[in-house]
């Protein structure tokens, strides 16, 4: 047995993870039974529904999940009805919503278009489904609220706007509300909450209530026939607020801590309205994102009594009960369940079945890096193993998250394990622009993407080095999507890294410019400039501009069938290293997109990049 880290005997394979690795998410309360989506490797990726109570919903080949905005969110709307239930979802593989009655087969609702319209965020009003449609046609896309009846008919609600969420239906239903934004902003750049009337089922006299181009609000819930609760950004923080019909709105908690997010997603959930008139909401610090209790009339604060320290703003609830996705440093994500007068808690379901062997657990804790001209926060993740307590420097894999306007939570990670009980310790850093830290630290990136964030990125691998915790012949950085395109940056601008690993990054901006989806088509005027008239920003900060400095071994993993981030991008920076010579690996999956789905596919990216680091770093990783 070997005591260098990196060639620790770990109890982790990449089959185990796989098998392990069931991704969890959307819950919903639908009545007394509590109901979520499942994504499951070892079917290729399928996302099937299930009841606590019935078990899976969905049969095969059907699989829950739309593709609006390409990055799809929450797929499906679960309703008691008569002792049995009613399932609306839309279908992967042909985008069309369904409607599906206990256990009989499910029913298309929608027309045929070769999924070129999409449906997400349903509601149920009267006999209809009301929902944010998007419909791509001949290289055009565009969006509107609609509401399809029991028989396929479809109206149309409201048009007029590029992006449309949250349409929410007021109590006494006489009003909707919603929220929309324009190119070239993203969601979390400015959008504005609008408020019409409903009259005979159509919605009319629209007016914006809250929220500008330099404002983004988001998650608006009915706190009664008048009054909305909704999270606003004015303060520099997303924070909850209120607004009456007559647009007067009032901030109901003020604090430095983020009860928002970027909805990178449709069906997030920031605020859920309670029987009393509390609402419940997600704040804190990025490691410590915690379910709160709030009194609108009096803005007092109160936390949930939770084991859990990191929640997931897909939580769902009926009033009287709450479930939740809660994580933390010590347990991997797991379904809870509260019982809204009690606050009590309990389990519904650990979708991650494997436990963390004793000893194994690493250290993951949050840290400030005072860097030359701004701090850097880093969620460090220690190499852990019972069999090699104090390791002293050990290998660093330094971890980039994707967005960029996103960010990294401290709380257990399947994945990291399989690298922190080899003997590596995780650097995920949270650079500059990154979620979580209030808009002036998110607006750090603006201008500046392709700059700041390799240079955080270094700064804190310098740092790390200095305080003596990490092998400096053994640093490694890997990344995905936006992460990937600043892996590229940080090697061709720095000579740190023994190999660098690229998950369907961004090699050519240009390219993304031009050739990626709508809602990410204007995302790089904030972070970039406009294109074309800088067009020389775009060359400039572009990894296949520089791509000759290059000298490091990379491996590039790519989605054949990604939307996001075209195989073109990573095929460049191949063609590239063959062209130098450099030592490099080009892995490319069939049938994956933007984020691998499939077990194969998931075992070879790990086991494939820890082999390529050890060739590189000149040491022997235990793979299996």
């Amino acid at each position: 047995m070997s005591n260098l880290p990196g060639e620790w005997i770990s109890p982790l394979t990449a089959s185990d993870i796989s098998k392990a690795g069931v991704s969890v998410s959307w819950p919903q309360v639908v009545g007394s039974d509590t109901w979520w989506v499942e994504t499951r490797p070892e079917e290729g990726g399928r996302r099937v529904i299930v009841s606590k109570k019935l078990g899976d919903l969905l049969p095969p080949p059907f699989s829950a999940s739309h593709a609006v905005h390409e990055y799809g969110g929450r797929s499906y709307l679960g309703l008691e009805q008569s002792n049995s239930y009613v399932l609306y979802f839309s279908n992967k593989k042909d985008q069309r919503l369904y409607k599906k009655v206990g256990e009989k087969e499910p029913i298309a609702l929608t027309p045929d278009t070769q999924s070129q319209d999409r449906y997400a965020e349903l509601i149920k009003v009267g006999d209809e489904i009301w929902c944010v449609r998007e419909q791509n046609s001949e290289g055009r896309c565009s969006r509107e609220l609609i509401a399809v009846n029991e028989n396929g008919e479809i109206r149309t609600l409201v048009s007029g706007h590029q992006f449309y969420m949250n349409p929410r239906i007021s109590p006494d239903g006489r009003h909707l509300a919603w929220v929309s934004w324009e190119h070239p902003d993203m969601p979390w750049d400015g959008t504005e909450l609008f408020v019409a009337e409903i009259s005979n089922g159509e919605v009319k006299n629209k007016r914006v209530i809250a929220g500008n181009r330099k404002n983004p609000v988001l998650s608006p819930e009915w706190l009664d026939e008048k009054t909305i609760i909704y999270i606003d950004e004015e303060s520099g923080w997303w924070n909850p607020w209120k607004v009456e019909l007559n647009g007067q709105r009032t901030q109901i908690v003020s604090e430095e801590s983020e009860w928002g997010f970027p909805a990178w997603q449709l069906g997030y959930r920031a605020i859920s309205i309670l029987e009393d008139g509390q609402f419940v909401g997600i704040h804190g610090p990025v490691d410590a994102r915690k379910l709160a209790l709030v009194d609108p009339k009096t803005g007092t604060v109160k936390e949930f009594d939770s084991r859990f320290t990191h929640f997931s703003p897909t939580f769902s609830s009926d009033g009287r009960r709450l479930v939740a996705f809660g994580a933390s440093s010590s347990e991997f994500q797991t379904l809870v369940e509260f019982d809204l007068k009690s606050l009590n808690e309990k389990e519904v379901i650990r979708p991650n079945p494997l436990p963390i062997a004793k000893g194994f657990a690493p250290e993951i804790k949050e840290i400030t890096i005072n860097g030359a001209t701004r701090d850097v926060k880093v969620i460090l993740h220690q190499a852990n193993h019972p069999d090699h307590p104090n390791p002293g420097a050990t290998p660093l894999l330094v971890q980039v998250h994707g967005g960029p306007t996103g960010h990294s939570s401290a709380t257990v990670d399947l994945d990291y394990l399989y690298w922190t009980t080899r003997g590596f310790a995780i650097a995920d850093i949270n650079y500059s622009g990154s979620t979580g830290y209030g808009s002036k630290y998110r607006h750090l990136l603006d201008g500046m993407w392709g700059i700041v964030d390799y240079e955080d990125v270094i700064t804190s691998v310098e740092y790390l080095i200095k305080i003596g915790i990490v092998d400096p012949k053994r640093v490694f950085i890997s990344g995905g999507s936006a992460g990937g395109f600043t892996v590229l940056n940080a090697l061709i601008h720095s000579n740190l890294f023994v190999a660098g690993a690229d998950h369907y990054g961004v090699a050519e901006l240009t390219g993304l410019a031009t050739d990626t989806h709508d809602f990410e088509s204007r995302y790089l005027d904030s972070m970039i400039g406009p294109y074309p008239e800088r067009k020389d920003l775009y060359d400039a900060r572009s990894p296949l501009t520089h791509a000759e400095k290059l000298t490091t071994p990379l491996i590039i993993f790519q989605g054949l069938d990604d939307k996001v981030v075209p195989p073109s991008q990573s095929e460049a920076f191949r063609d590239v290293c063959v062209k130098k010579g450099l030592k490099h690996k080009y892995f490319a999956f069939e049938g994956e997109g933007h984020g691998f789905v499939k077990a194969e596919s998931r075992i070879t990216s790990l086991e494939e990049e820890l082999a390529f680091f050890g060739e590189a770093g000149g040491f022997k990783p235990f793979i299996r």
